[in-house]
């Protein structure tokens, strides 16, 4: 544990000499816009590291009802700008988002907007993925599930409710932050407290961003298999992932939260179910793929406004091109960095003999679908970051470990999630610790969740 702790330090250091070096290069004309926000990263993840050395043991108390306060001020912060801005008080609602460090959308929920614009013209015979089809502006970037919605009755999901369907989205995902501070040990719950009022989730609630629904899924499906530990509802379970995967492709990682279902018998049915109707999804609609894929690369913005990803930090660190391939040196950097942490994390979870199935499978569905997006996609906007919040129940539970290298490894993901679920305008920064994060929580969670397997199946047997 010490070794991946101390190596994770090490690759993060060489990838951050490699911005800092970038920046102050000379024939960097772009520096100046990003060399500020460097140095200001390397600070933060350099006093982020050296504190959690120093811990021992992290106890935190709180009220019985702190996962309702959670909750409550998940939807106020939400809804009171929502409603400044609907209710005609525009200049208010643009303050409260200022003050949040939130950029406002044109448009508010714009990001409901859009699909719900391709189920509109779907529903007429439009062939919403055609250039210049005459009802899209642009062809739509959502996966071939997104337009299975016009077939729902009484035509719910329509561009005319939208307004309606965001402030639902808005109250779900609240209970669902809610959920998650109930299923967290103290300090996990004062995280939960400052994501409900950071950037990322603002601005995933704000944007309306299909995002949400993967966040509602997760704890779904948690929920039902945890109730009923059969092959039926696990079976829901997996349709559910399946479903949330047509709509944007990268949701197929979090299949990976279906892995206890091998404890029952004929589990494995399950997996081999969703396995082969995410290849036949995949083989149908690989054209459509590559066009979302495309799609999201066109999307890159190197500037530090809300984004995340593998391919903005890369393109700050000097353009070293390794092999024939033409692969940069930083994209070697970013990969060795969330396989040395995904190393520490397997290595904190065979040092901990609690089993912690259920706060597992959150921690592998967020940390999955993040990397999925940030680190193999390559980009992602900041409220990808709110995908890492699903990690915190199981990370807040060891932060009591009577280990001191568990507890302070706990402790500095748990810092480093805080840092995610605020900062929206430092991409270097929040890049970093979120791919920290979620490699540390896959490798942890994945360990724990392979391990729980084994004697139960023997068991059974």
């Amino acid at each position: 544990m010490v070794v991946g702790y101390a190596a994770t330090a090490l690759v993060l250091a060489v990838a951050l000499l490699q911005v800092l070096r970038s920046g102050t290069d000379p024939a960097n004309t772009s520096a100046p816009g990003y060399l500020p926000l460097a140095y200001a990263a390397t600070a933060v993840l350099i006093a982020a590291f050296a504190v959690a050395v120093f811990i021992r043991r992290v106890d935190v108390g709180v009220g019985r009802f702190m996962p309702w306060f959670v909750g409550i001020v998940a939807a106020l912060a939400s809804l009171v700008p929502w409603w400044a801005v609907w209710s005609g008080r525009a200049d208010l609602g643009a303050l409260i988002y200022r003050g949040l460090r939130v950029p406002q959308g044109t448009v508010q929920f714009w990001d409901l907007v859009l699909p719900l614009k391709s189920i509109d013209c779907a529903a007429v015979g439009v062939d919403v993925y055609a250039s210049n089809n005459g009802c899209l502006a642009d062809p739509s970037i959502y996966g071939p599930g997104v337009l299975w919605l016009q077939y729902v009755p009484f035509d719910i999901f329509s561009a005319r409710y939208v307004t309606g369907l965001g402030v639902v989205a808005i109250l779900l995902s609240s209970l669902a932050l809610l959920w998650l501070a109930r299923a967290s040990a103290g300090i996990g719950q004062l995280v939960l407290l400052i994501a409900a009022v950071g950037g990322p989730w603002l601005l995933l609630v704000e944007r309306g961003n299909l995002d949400a629904v993967l966040l509602w899924g997760a704890v779904a499906a948690v929920i039902l298999v945890r109730r009923w530990n059969s092959l039926w509802a696990w079976s829901i379970a997996a349709a559910i992932v399946w479903v949330l995967g047509t709509w944007k492709y990268y949701p197929f990682a979090m299949g990976l939260m279906l892995i206890p279902v091998l404890r029952l018998r004929r589990g494995w049915t399950v997996l081999a179910g969703f396995a082969l109707a995410t290849l036949a999804f995949m083989v149908l609609t690989w054209d459509n793929f590559r066009f979302s894929s495309q799609s999201n690369g066109n999307m890159i913005d190197y500037g530090d406004f809300v984004v995340l990803g593998r391919v903005p930090v890369v393109a700050r660190m000097l353009g070293t091109v390794v092999g024939a391939g033409g692969v940069q040196a930083g994209d070697l950097i970013m990969i060795v960095l969330a396989l040395v942490a995904a190393g520490w994390g397997v290595a904190v979870g065979l040092s901990t003999a609690r089993t912690l199935v259920h706060p597992a499978m959150l921690a592998i569905a967020g940390s999955s679908v993040f990397l999925a997006s940030v680190l193999v996609a390559g980009f992602g906007y900041g409220y990808k970051a709110t995908f890492l919040l699903l990690t915190v129940p199981l990370i807040s539970a060891l932060v009591r470990s009577s280990r001191p290298v568990i507890a302070s490894s706990s402790v500095l993901i748990l810092i480093l999630t805080g840092i995610t679920a605020i900062v929206v305008w430092n991409t270097v920064l929040a890049t970093f610790a979120g791919v920290i994060v979620a490699s540390f929580s896959l490798g942890l969670s994945g360990i724990l969740l392979v391990r729980c397997v084994r004697p139960v199946r023997r068991a059974t047997v």
